[in-house]
């Protein structure tokens, strides 16, 4: 696996949020990142811009879902680096998973991205997924939004503060419109609260976190 080297700078593009932002507790960027914009190959032909409405806390050495609970292993120290980097791992082989390095330097955390909205560049989106996938499940899912905006292993470790990477997160509107939850497709610690997604919103993945579970018959 090749990481790019993560660099550190105050060179953050206009209009994208800084260090700052993700460098506070987990579980407040998770909520905070609903609604902000995943740019992706700014200004390239295969540009795509996407609206995060769907995401995942994971608290580190505090959370036994985390892969930074055994500290920081040789795929985990990640997390435990600078904040505002890009953590991209494989999922049991088959596709990739894309978090955003969260708190202080040496305390580790992480966003999993689970769903976004294409907002620009569906044709870009559509052609990575598939024809006949409908542009509300482009990037419903952790696998279909790296496949979507075209994420891999090779994006492991990009600075998404610094104006050179080729994905950075613009700001959004803030919005009481968000739904938590449990977390889904793990085995452990299932009961915390730590889902967050834009209730109503088609894109999330099933079971949103704002469905009624079914009581016993």
């Amino acid at each position: 696996m090749r990481r790019r080297a993560a660099r550190l700078s105050s060179d953050t593009a206009p209009d994208t949020l800084p260090r700052a932002f993700f460098a506070r507790p987990t579980a407040e960027v998770a909520r905070d990142l609903i609604g902000c914009k995943l740019l992706v190959d700014a200004h390239a032909a295969d540009s795509v811009v996407a609206r995060i409405v769907e995401c995942e806390a994971y608290l580190g050495l505090d959370d036994p879902a985390s892969h930074a609970y055994r500290g920081p292993t040789r795929r985990a120290a990640i997390m435990f680096g600078p904040p505002g980097h890009l953590y991209v791992y494989m999922s049991r082989g088959i596709h990739h998973c894309a978090n955003l390095v969260t708190e202080a330097e040496g305390v580790a955390g992480a966003v999993l991205l689970r769903a976004a909205v294409v907002e620009e560049g569906v044709g870009v989106a559509t052609q990575r997924r598939g024809a006949g996938v409908p542009p509300e499940a482009l990037l419903r899912g952790p696998g279909n939004l790296t496949r979507g905006l075209g994420l891999t292993l090779h994006d492991n470790g990009i600075d998404v503060c610094h104006s050179a990477s080729r994905l950075q997160i613009g700001p959004g509107a803030v919005s009481n419109d968000v739904s938590i939850g449990p977390r889904v497709g793990i085995s452990v610690a299932t009961d915390r609260l730590l889902r967050f997604a834009l209730r109503a919103s088609p894109a999330v993945s099933a079971p949103p976190p704002w469905a009624k579970k079914k009581g016993p018959d």
